[in-house]
Order: C-alpha cells, then structure tokens, then sequence
C-alpha cells in the first residue's frame, strides 16, 4: 500500500440458515473485515434476529387447551387472621368448581367478635377464574346476616402450602373490607389477609375460551 494512496477493502459474508438473514459488510479505509472482535459483533447481532424470530414463530404457534382441558377448582376451610379484626373470629369456606360464569358452588363466611357479635352469609358461586395457586371467586348472597340478599360478593385465594413448621401461607381477600363499588363477575381485589387455621386448595389448570358474554345484570 503506497502513502496516500486510497485503500478499499469490501468482504462479504453470508450468514445462511440463521432466521433466512443474509448480511453483508463493506467499509472504506484501513480495517481489516477479519478482525475476530468485529466479527464476533455480526455474528452476535445475526443470532439475536435468529432467536427473536424463534420466538415470535413458538408464540404465533401456541394454541390455549380447549374448554374440557381445563380443570379450575377451590376448596377449603380456614380461619383468617385480617390486621383490623385481629381478636375477631372470621372463618371461610369455599367450595367452587368449574371455568368463567360455568362455574358452580358456594362461598360461606363467619364473623364474630370477641363478645359474640357478628353475623354471616352463604352465596352461590357465579364465576371462577383460576391460573396455578391463584384464584378470584364471585358469588351472590343468598342467605344472610349481615349482606342484602342477591347482592354479589368476591374473593381471592392464593395457595400457598404450609412452610417447614406445618404452617399455612395461604391468603385471601375479598370485596367487602375494599371501596370496589359493585362487584362484576370474575373479578376480585388481591389477597390481603393471612390464614391462621386450615387452608385452601386451589387447581388452576389450562385455560378454555371465555363464554361469549358474561352476565352482569346481578
């Protein structure tokens, strides 16, 4: 190379297989194309296309379980432990079944203050939704002490098994202790109360397409 003199140095390289790209390289000047480092740079950028475009082709390709895959359910009974009633007796049981506005079973709840006071309801479950230890149940009152009778009312559940001790760590929350204003079906605020006694089971597997129209008229 005399001094002065104009150098142009063009190399092509096709990286073929990975995602359909092919690149090429071209530059001007004193850089050598070979050089590990930059090329190392290419192949680096070539890959990630690669695997962005093995993603989006997996996730264009997943399809939801159908309706009958879909096994949704929560059980149990338990005493809670809620901070502003810590001396209060609150106890629930659950027991609902199935997927969406589908579903089927009863929620009832006991609330009792230390010197007897209190009351409870029963309310019939109107809908489920449930993902791995996770669940929100909606249901509408029944019979009742201390609840309008056809209102609905919502809770939350999370499965949270027993620590080394034996000890729940499940959790609940529901609708009433929350400024939610009227309660839709399906949904229900997060769980903010621990469980002292007993616990819940919840199976949240699969996922079914959602009913075409949810019924919010109660």
């Amino acid at each position: 190379m005399k001094p002065g003199g104009k150098v142009e140095a063009r190399q092509h390289s096709t990286l073929s297989g990975i995602a359909g790209a092919s690149l090429t390289c071209t530059t001007q000047g004193a850089i050598d194309l070979r050089s590990t480092a930059i090329w190392s740079r290419v192949t680096a950028v070539a890959l990630s296309s690669a695997v962005i475009a093995t993603i989006g082709t997996s996730a264009s390709a997943t399809s939801f379980p159908a309706s009958k895959d879909a096994q949704w359910r929560v059980s149990g009974t338990a005493k809670i432990h809620f901070e502003p009633s810590a001396t209060d007796d609150i106890t629930f049981t659950i027991a609902a079944r199935g997927v969406f506005t589908e579903a089927k079973g009863i929620i009832k709840v006991g609330h009792y203050r230390a010197d007897g006071n209190g009351g409870g309801f029963e309310a019939e479950v109107d809908c489920l939704v449930a993902g791995g230890p996770v669940a929100t149940v909606t249901a509408v009152v029944t019979t009742s002490t201390s609840f309008p009778v056809g209102e609905r009312i919502a809770v939350s559940v999370y499965d949270g098994g027993t620590d080394r001790f034996d000890n729940s760590r499940d959790q609940i929350g529901w609708s009433w202790s929350v400024p939610t204003g009227k309660v839709q079906p399906c949904m229900a605020p997060a769980t903010f109360a621990t469980v002292k006694k007993g616990g819940f089971t919840v199976v949240g597997k699969g996922w079914p397409k959602p009913p075409a129209q949810i019924d919010t008229g109660k």
